[in-house]
């Protein structure tokens, strides 16, 4: 029954064509691979907002590590050179479930600037208190994820590949860097389809790997746990950088990029797309008009959604 739903969604990627600019379906269960295709784009591609999840993931090692030890700290006392600034007062654990309640700039045009990226983030006005009020906000991603770096030590990127990427297995990767030398915390981490299911695995089983305890139990629960009542884009509850509906967590980016983790059947679904994205500026793409990610048909077709 599985093989043949998972046909029938395959041969529906191919031939419908709102759903052209798929590049990859993977579903696993148990452990075992049930389905595997690729179909066009590189195979190590941008995973856009999956990136955030990589982030929490991250925090959740530096919880096991002894690095992150409270949540609850304000932002400038990780960065002291944004105290005074509109962020001052917003908590680590604010920015991880976007609810710092800043009026966020569009990351693109931070992305426009030669530098002072997180300086621009973290200037953003305050239209709601702290911890009242979700908000999808790229730029509090990257503001945690600067605060991990110094937490940590260390570039996320070099902290990713010791502590998460080395015991994945995960070889092929890139993480891009801001101009002032930050990792992206937000987007634009390149991975492949097998590597974000590896990925889904350790968020299965709360954060172990093989019998290895990578992220710390507690923080790892708490991160597929709803943290607030969520919103747009994805208008699903939501965690520490991850969305959480009725089948279980999952981890998302623009252009339908998703790993959906099914905890009642141990299933892991992995749907990828290109959408040949250019960052400019001005940034572009090649997205078909009407679009949609593939993750809605497997909702659809999957019986394990049923």
């Amino acid at each position: 029954m599985l093989m043949d739903a998972c046909a029938e969604l395959d041969g529906e990627l191919r031939h419908r064509p709102e759903f052209a600019h798929t590049s990859h379906l993977l579903v696993m269960v148990g452990g075992q691979v049930v389905h595997d295709a690729h179909y066009h784009g590189p195979e190590v591609a941008d995973v856009f907002s999956i990136a955030k999840s990589v982030v929490a993931t991250l925090a959740g090692i530096a919880v096991r590590d002894g690095l992150l030890s409270d949540l609850d700290t304000p932002v400038e006392r990780v960065l002291d050179e944004l105290a005074g600034r509109p962020c001052a007062g917003q908590t680590l654990r604010h920015l991880l479930t976007m609810t710092r309640g800043s009026e966020p700039d569009d990351i693109d045009e931070v992305m426009a600037l030669p530098a002072g990226w997180l300086a621009r983030i973290a200037d953003a006005p305050t239209i709601a208190p702290p911890g009242t009020t979700f908000r999808y906000d790229d730029g509090a991603a990257h503001l945690f994820g600067a605060a991990l770096a110094r937490l940590v030590g260390m570039p996320l990127a070099d902290y990713a590949a010791r502590e998460l990427f080395a015991p994945l297995g995960i070889a092929r990767w890139h993480w891009p860097r801001d101009p002032d030398g930050l990792d992206y915390g937000f987007a634009h981490l390149r991975l492949s389809a097998h590597d974000l299911a590896k990925l889904g695995t350790l968020w299965l089983d709360g954060g172990a790997w093989r019998g290895r305890r990578l992220m710390d139990p507690a923080f790892a629960n708490e991160m597929v746990a709803p943290q607030s009542v969520g919103g747009w884009p994805e208008d699903r509850q939501y965690g520490y950088l991850m969305w959480i509906d009725e089948h279980g967590p999952f981890a998302g980016g623009w252009a339908g990029q998703h790993v959906t983790i099914v905890p009642e059947a141990r299933a892991i679904i992995v749907t990828t797309g290109d959408p040949r994205f250019d960052p400019g500026p001005p940034p572009t793409d090649q997205l078909p008009a009407g679009w949609r990610p593939a993750r809605e048909l497997a909702v659809e077709r999957l019986p394990f959604f049923r």
